[in-house]
């Protein structure tokens, strides 16, 4: 198990990042949406227009003037340094994997299709409900250290960010062409989760902090992070820094959303690396859920304009979370065979987007079909 330790200065780090980001307001690499923009009627045609096309071409764009206090940000962040910086052994305390990695603390993963780990530990919260609320919703509970002030500041983080993605994901909907409550009615008691990650300085060699993935959700909200390193693949198959304006918030679309809009919106790839060695780098990220069995069937209306051929799965939002969560090494056995008995590995292989490290440990656990064993026959014997 890996033992990282930081002593960090709240004000150094933050200070170094927005010289960072000043510096690079006057050349920002991906899209920046102002969302004052939005909230007037003579500008909101443009942004919501400027929001497809970012989400269409790119599946990452920057917004500025958010309305999230800044020092609620600083203040989650200091948290999370102090937090990080514990022994092992006491974050290993809420380390909780009946979760499949969901909450508390999590000391690594793989990348989807990825075989070596990233070098990098994190944490997971959700809102924060009752007994009854969080079993009828099929969500987890969140997991907080007992001698470790961690529940305040996160929590006053995350509903910060929960009001800021209202007007966000409406603007979304309009750009879809659906009405404007068509996310916020799924993701109001969907599964949002909040992850504080920590990279540690200076990765071993053939490792990067994240290797190149997309998100699961519907969409990410990442507030400025405490140094670079966030790379996005851009339409022309080349890995770009992200340089966004001070304060600005970063949002990429998920895997969720491209399934809903028939890939019309991409999924934006994107990846996290040590530009050189000697510095650790902290991230605050939000990820919207829509609730377990919520579908997300491509819409007609995106199947239309994406040349009207269904180009993804039929499914609901549990299906597409246990097979990435299964890709990943996340998953516990309950939740791998319920995947399998769901029938979505057999939907994605109708559709060619079936992953092959999920279906590889559905057979290992005697769980694969027998069209998901005669597939996983077919991809061995061409290598």
């Amino acid at each position: 198990m890996k033992h990282w330790t930081c002593i960090l200065s709240l004000t150094s780090l933050l200070t170094t990042f927005t010289a960072h980001a000043e510096q690079a307001s006057f050349d920002a690499t991906i899209p920046v949406l102002d969302m004052n923009e939005y909230f007037q009627p003579d500008t909101k045609d443009h942004f919501v227009s400027q929001l497809y096309n970012a989400l269409k071409e790119v599946g990452f764009f920057a917004v500025i003037n958010t309305g999230v206090d800044p020092e609620t940000l600083d203040t989650g962040y200091q948290s999370i340094f102090d937090f990080f910086a514990l022994p092992q052994e006491e974050k290993l305390k809420v380390f909780a994997p009946e979760t499949n990695g969901q909450r508390g603390y999590v000391p690594g993963e793989s990348a989807k299709g990825q075989a070596v780990g990233d070098f990098k530990e994190f944490y997971h919260i959700g809102r924060e409900r009752s007994a009854e609320q969080t079993k009828a919703l099929n969500a987890w509970d969140n997991v907080w250290p007992s001698e470790f002030s961690l529940k305040d500041p996160l929590n006053r983080l995350f509903k910060a960010l929960e009001q800021y993605k209202f007007p966000l994901e409406q603007a979304m909907a309009e750009a879809i062409g659906v009405s404007s409550d068509f996310l916020t009615s799924m993701t109001n008691e969907g599964d949002v989760l909040m992850r504080a990650i920590h990279y540690p300085a200076n990765p071993p060699a053939n490792t990067v902090w994240a290797a190149e993935h997309t998100d699961i959700d519907l969409f990410t909200i990442l507030p400025r992070s405490t140094a670079e390193g966030l790379q996005v693949l851009n339409k022309n198959g080349e890995w770009i820094d992200v340089r966004v304006p001070a304060n600005a918030f970063v949002i990429n679309g998920g895997d969720m959303l491209e399934n809903l809009t028939n890939g019309e919106f991409r999924s934006g790839l994107h990846r996290v690396v040590a530009k050189n060695d000697g510095y650790e780098r902290f991230s605050i990220v939000y990820f919207v859920h829509p609730r377990a069995k919520d579908r997300l069937d491509p819409l007609p209306i995106c199947i239309e304009r994406t040349g009207g051929v269904r180009k993804y799965s039929n499914a609901t939002r549990i299906e597409l979370l246990a097979e990435r969560l299964t890709d990943l090494g996340l998953a516990s056995f309950d939740m791998m065979k319920e995947l399998a008995e769901s029938g979505l590995m057999e939907r994605q292989l109708e559709v060619g987007r079936a992953s092959p490290s999920a279906m590889t440990k559905l057979r290992e656990l005697g769980l694969a079909s027998d069209t998901v064993l005669a597939e996983l026959a077919r991809i061995e014997q061409m290598q």
